[in-house]
């Protein structure tokens, strides 16, 4: 499936039942598109890709209800990659093949931008993307940051058409042009303290994962390093070193960022109060859970209230 046919927006209507699909792309520029990506599959699917769109995909997924992966040929295998939830991904192939699976619901934002623009920005690569760009074969993931997750979302808001939600006002260009540059530069800022993953073996890649499930089984109280540590068989700078290698962030930062993952899905739903949900999530303080809110998104918990989400972009 080709990506230039997946990005027209006439994409999704013949995936048979339980399956709702939603592209809906903006061109900003010669060379510079933003596109998001909504979908539901009831059940699992396997989508055949080719990437012929010539560009450098950052891309950021603000919502997954269920599981999501793509894989491309490395070498003699199928490499797959999942994706995650509050997480973003930099990926660039030309012509490449690859396969996209997902069962359930998600909501993805992506900026598309040809490496020939990209270049005229001017901005400082890291010698690993570097060097993942000029052989073509691109796929960078874990990227996360709280500025990264609110501009992200404040685009997905902007191209919100037909639903319903109180309208917002609309974007200018300028505007959109402005958050795409941004998201791009908050990618970048990301990698700067990033380690390179590939020095993570495959049996401390499986340990980090286990001990990253683990804490995130109760967001309501993170377990003790050192209960993580000895849960998972590694040590604790290990344990901490390996959170930073591959999933771009301290142990207490995934359990952060996740907890307030959790609060915005809870929040939208609009059956709970702000304190009701603070409390299960471990706060004894509303305003402290507030204050990590914003910190998160950009916005406070009570403007995604009682279907405030489209009044929530002003406010960004």
């Amino acid at each position: 499936m080709p990506v230039s046919r997946i990005i027209t927006g006439g994409y999704g209507s013949d995936l048979g039942p339980g399956a709702h699909c939603r592209v809906t792309r903006m061109t900003l520029q010669e060379g510079l598109d933003i596109v998001r990506w909504q979908s539901t599959f009831e059940q699992p699917v396997e989508l055949p890709l080719q990437d012929d769109s010539e560009c450098i995909h950052f891309s950021f997924t603000n919502l997954l209800k269920g599981k999501a992966a793509c894989s491309f040929r490395d070498g003699r295998r199928q490499r797959r990659y999942a994706i995650d939830e509050g997480a973003g991904s930099i990926s660039f192939g030309r012509c490449r093949h690859g396969l996209y699976h997902q069962h359930g619901e998600i909501d993805n934002i992506t900026v598309m931008i040809r490496p020939e623009l990209l270049a005229q920005w001017e901005l400082k690569l890291d010698p690993l993307l570097h060097k993942a760009l000029a052989c073509e074969q691109c796929f960078l993931d874990g990227h996360r940051s709280g500025e990264m997750s609110a501009t992200a979302h404040m685009l997905g808001l902007a191209m919100d058409h037909g639903t319903s939600l109180p309208p917002a006002q609309p974007r200018s260009s300028l505007w959109l042009y402005g958050q795409s540059v941004t998201l791009v530069s908050l990618f970048l800022e990301a990698r700067q303290d990033a380690q390179c993953s590939c020095r993570v073996s495959h049996t401390d890649r499986q340990r980090l994962v286990r001990a990253r499930d683990r804490l995130l089984e109760d967001l309501g109280k993170a377990p003790s390093l050192s209960e993580l540590a000895r849960e998972s068989g590694l040590s604790q700078p290990k344990l901490t070193r390996g959170f930073r290698q591959l999933f771009s962030n301290s142990v207490y930062g995934v359990f952060q960022q996740m907890r307030m993952i959790q609060a915005r899905s809870r929040l939208m739903n609009g059956n709970e109060s702000v304190m009701r949900i603070a409390s299960d999530l471990g706060y004894a303080n509303a305003s402290h859970f507030a204050t990590a809110f914003r910190k998160q998104f950009g916005i406070n918990p009570s403007m995604l209230k009682n279907g405030g989400r489209g009044k929530s972009l002003g406010a960004g």
